[in-house]
Parts: structure tokens; C-alpha cells; sequence
């Protein structure tokens, strides 16, 4: 076969090849700057950080794909067989990776229904801890004894969930036993005064103090107060002291 290396054929394969590359570098930063944009939209909406990073890169990788795509078909190479080799390819995957992708569909719903957010403390699967990531494949928890806790997302939305911080107060219930010996409204007025003493203690609504069970060996109290959620675990080690 002769090869064409006259002058005009040179010209055109260098334009061929310049729009490609204009196409590949071009679409780069024009990815880059939509990204950008995306970013500040949703930082007006106060949307959950693991959220944002999931449209990032969903954003970047489509948007390099159809790039990529456009490069091929500008130099002449169909890009149809290339298509049906990437089906192909991920109809292979999806079954292989089954569970992993049970796991993504999971971590896509939790974003979208924002059960929980980046930050909050939550009991799921009977772990409880601090979410410090929510990613496409798990939920990762930090707990009080400086544990990490990762748990797959096709359990956590399927699991029961408890969020205790989506609300910016909480009620504490302490329960004190003491003998039969003792005043029972002496004990009461100690426990009233010891909690309304304390600052973090919400005096509206009230403190409630009063008997809850008379037991085989002590007579049970039960204090219950308002406070902050964010002063929930200090105010519980406080008052039971």
C-alpha cells in the first residue's frame, strides 16, 4: 500500500490532529470549570460534603468519556465498536460486582435521601459513632473510643438508623436508686435543686423529677431535663456524678 505523504496530506492530518488535541485539552479545563460552578451552586444549598464529592466525580467522569469519545471520532476512528465493547465489558462487571453495586445503589440513596449527614452521631447496625464519611460504597464511623467503624451501604440502608444530632435539643433521663431508709422528698428536692443548678439545663421545658418504681431494694428516681445536643454526653457524666 503507498502511503500519502504529499504536502496537502500533511496539512489536513495536522489539522485533523490539532482539533483533537484542541478538543482533548478544551473539554479538560471546560470539566474543570464546570466543576467549579457545580461546587458553588451546591455550597448554596448546604448540601452534604460526601454529596458534593459523589456529583464531582459523576461530573468528571461522564464529562471525560463524552471528551475522549469526540477525540476518537475527530480523528477517524469509529467509535462504535468501542461502545459496545465498553457494554459488553460492564454487563461483565455489574455481575461480577453484584454486592459492590448493591453497596454503590446504597450509598446513592443515602446521599439523595440525606438520612444522616457528614458530622452527625448515629447507632446503625449497633455501632454508634460520629459519620466522618459517606462514600459510595460505605459509611465510615469514628467512635468515642477512637474507633473506625466501617459499614457496607447496602446494610446501613437497610438497617435501623438513629440520628442524635438531627435535632438541636434532646432529653435526658437519669435514674438514681436509693434505700427505703431515705426521705423520699428530701431526695427529691436534692436531685430538683442539683439540676437546676446546672446551666446547660433547659428551665423551659422543665426539669421533671419524681418516683418510678418501687423496686425489691431501693426506691427509683427518674430526673428528666433539656438541654442542647451538643451538651448531652457532658450534662449526663455531671448530674450522675
Amino acid at each position: 500500500m503507498k502511503l500519502d505523504f504529499s504536502a496537502d496530506r500533511l496539512i489536513s492530518m495536522g489539522i485533523i490532529l490539532l482539533k483533537a488535541i484542541i478538543i482533548l485539552v478544551a473539554g479538560h479545563y471546560i470539566t474543570l470549570f464546570l466543576i467549579k460552578l457545580m461546587k458553588r451552586s451546591l455550597n448554596r444549598i448546604n448540601i452534604d460534603i460526601s454529596l458534593e464529592k459523589f456529583f464531582e466525580k459523576a461530573l468528571y467522569i461522564t464529562l471525560h468519556i463524552i471528551i475522549i469519545l469526540s477525540t476518537l471520532s475527530t480523528l477517524g476512528i469509529s467509535t462504535s465498536g468501542l461502545l459496545a465493547a465498553l457494554s459488553a465489558a460492564a454487563v461483565a462487571v455489574a455481575l461480577a460486582l453484584k454486592d459492590s453495586l448493591s453497596s454503590i445503589a446504597g450509598g446513592i440513596i443515602l446521599l439523595l435521601t440525606r438520612r444522616f449527614q457528614t458530622g452527625d452521631y448515629v447507632c446503625i447496625n449497633g455501632e454508634s459513632g460520629n459519620v466522618v464519611q459517606i462514600d459510595m460504597m460505605h459509611t465510615v464511623l469514628k467512635t468515642l473510643d477512637n474507633r473506625h467503624v466501617v459499614i457496607p451501604n447496602s446494610i446501613v440502608v437497610n438497617s435501623q438508623v438513629v440520628d442524635y444530632s438531627s435535632e438541636e435539643t434532646r432529653r435526658l433521663d437519669l435514674t438514681f436508686s436509693v434505700s427505703y431508709d431515705n426521705d423520699t422528698e428530701a431526695v427529691k428536692r436534692v436531685i430538683t435543686d442539683t439540676v437546676l443548678a446546672d446551666s446547660a439545663v433547659f428551665k423551659d421545658p422543665a426539669p421533671f423529677v419524681g418516683i418510678t418504681e418501687y423496686a425489691a431494694s431501693s426506691v427509683d428516681f427518674t430526673a428528666q431535663v433539656w438541654c442542647k445536643t451538643s451538651d448531652y454526653l457532658s450534662l449526663s457524666f455531671r448530674l450522675r456524678e
